[in-house]
């Protein structure tokens, strides 16, 4: 390496912006453009309100990009000592809340040795509906690359700026909700079981509408699951759950007033019934002196 690029290539890590340069001899893998008549074209456009360079779009990494230069510094952010290199998406991918991780590589191609300057930031850069350009403001020292003897403006005015850009992940976010009830409501079923006694299995409620949905209740005289022979088994069935889909679920706090029993649970398109196996003892629910059956009704 000439001497006279020792000022420029004499480091890797830029301590003040934690810029990583380097140099190498290959051409960047994904864009190179070459501006022919520079020096007079970046001339033509100081102090315009469109101050910058952008290349032809291209792709990579599966997404569409635009090379962005701005040969006086981007002012805009009030920087005017550096050229300031940008990376613009202009496909936006599909999805609500989607995201983009990119880590970009910037090339400047130096003419007296024939390799190309790389410059990179620290971290990759996130893209978003809110942010479809990154880059690094303070790429290279505009004295620097002016400078003849660096050779980045070649004899005939011409230079080359490159890109390479790697996608880590592409993700549409997933957004979730778990909201309350600000208010508990003071909705309530009765259900009313004639000749409770002569159930042998099941039986169901009529259909009942609270909360904007219906539901039924299930009972088991001679319980199920872990509480059969032991206990009277209740369930509360949400009936309408087309809604539930994608892994919602709605979760309810339910009172069974036989005794204070609370019973709760999830409910969602896979499991759409919650409740208890042993909600009350069948030795006491037959104890006609407990009060739970009088004339062979449950209320």
């Amino acid at each position: 390496m000439a001497s006279s690029h020792g000022s420029i290539y004499s480091f890797k890590v830029d301590d003040a912006s934690n810029i990583i340069r380097s140099v190498r001899d290959e051409k960047p893998a994904h864009y190179l453009m070459e501006i022919e008549s520079f020096t007079e074209f970046k001339d033509s456009i100081e102090g315009q309100d469109e101050d910058y360079i952008e290349s032809m779009e291209f792709v990579a990494a599966g997404h569409t990009w635009v090379l962005v230069i701005y040969p006086h510094g981007n002012t805009n952010i009030g920087e005017e000592d550096h050229i300031s290199l940008y990376l613009k998406l202009i496909s936006k991918p599909r999805g609500f809340g989607w995201t983009v991780n990119a880590i970009i590589k910037f090339f400047i191609f130096d003419y007296e040795g024939s390799k190309y300057i790389t410059i990179q930031g620290p971290t990759a850069h996130t893209y978003d509906a809110t942010r479809m350009t990154n880059g690094i403001s303070q790429a290279l020292l505009l004295r620097d690359f002016i400078r003849p003897s660096n050779g980045f403006i070649s004899k005939t005015d011409l230079c080359k700026f490159g890109v390479e850009v790697f996608v880590a992940d592409t993700i549409p976010t997933s957004i979730g909700r778990l909201s309350t009830l600000n208010e508990r409501t003071s909705d309530n079923f009765t259900w009313t079981i004639n000749k409770f006694s002569k159930i042998t299995d099941s039986q169901c409620s009529d259909d009942f509408d609270m909360e904007e949905r219906t539901w039924e209740l299930e009972i088991y005289p001679q319980g199920w699951g872990a509480g059969k022979r032991k206990s009277l088994t209740v369930f509360l069935s949400l009936l309408e759950f087309s809604d539930l889909t994608g892994g919602k679920k709605l979760y309810v706090d339910t009172t069974v007033r036989i005794i204070n029993q609370l019973v709760s649970g999830w409910y969602s398109k896979e499991c759409n019934s919650s409740g208890t196996t042993d909600l009350l003892s069948l030795s006491d629910l037959h104890n006609k002196d407990k009060g739970f059956k009088m004339d062979d009704q449950k209320p």
